[in-house]
């Protein structure tokens, strides 16, 4: 190889990278937690069983299909014990398609997940990308509470303005499920006393 084609070989790399930093966020649609649970077609609390990535039967896309072991059905699946989800990117062999703001699940996280209604092909998205995603963790007194990590997101809010998104502060599980219960006016809410101040 001679100097001048690796020089160029060098730049187009260069070029490739830089391209690919730009190109590391995804702008979509500002839900707030209220439009969320209003949209979705469902909302569960689960931990992810397994997932795995394939081709479409085109070959032209890569989807990863995530299975969900249902906890706790908040809005929709009724007596549903299992949901799979797929959504764009994944690895297929050594080939790995990346989709920005997708988000990312962990086979064993437990999840509250709010979900779209099916596509043409039978499965349900996650509303808003990452935004519809909120991880489980335990802290160390034994309390659950949920984090939506929204990193590599631009939101666009109904007025046009865009903003970067942020990770949420933790919220304890139970209150977070509250809210949604009590927004969505379903069985399991809390009742609150308005005469009690």
């Amino acid at each position: 190889m001679n100097r001048a084609h690796w020089m160029t070989t060098v730049a187009f790399a260069g070029m490739a990278l830089l391209g690919a930093n730009l190109a590391t966020a995804t702008t979509v649609q500002k839900f707030t937690l209220s439009d969320l649970a209003k949209k979705s077609e469902t909302i569960v609390r689960a931990k992810v069983e397994d997932q795995a990535s394939r081709w479409d039967a085109d070959h032209k896309e890569i989807y990863t299909f995530i299975t969900l072991h249902v906890l706790e059905p908040v809005k929709g699946a009724k007596g549903e014990t299992t949901i799979t989800i797929r959504q764009l990117g994944g690895t297929v062999d050594n080939l790995v398609s990346t989709v920005p703001g997708m988000p990312n699940f962990k086979k064993g996280e437990e999840v509250v997940v709010f979900l779209s209604t099916k596509d043409s092909a039978g499965y349900p998205w996650v509303m808003g990308l990452q935004q519809g995603k909120y991880t489980v963790t335990t802290d160390e007194n034994g309390i659950k509470h949920v984090r939506n990590e929204l990193d590599g997101l631009k939101t666009l809010s109904p007025n046009g303005a865009m903003s970067e998104a942020k990770v949420s502060s933790d919220q304890p599980l139970n209150s977070f499920l509250d809210g949604i219960k009590t927004q969505l006016n379903v069985d399991g809410k809390v009742q609150v006393d308005p005469t009690v101040k």
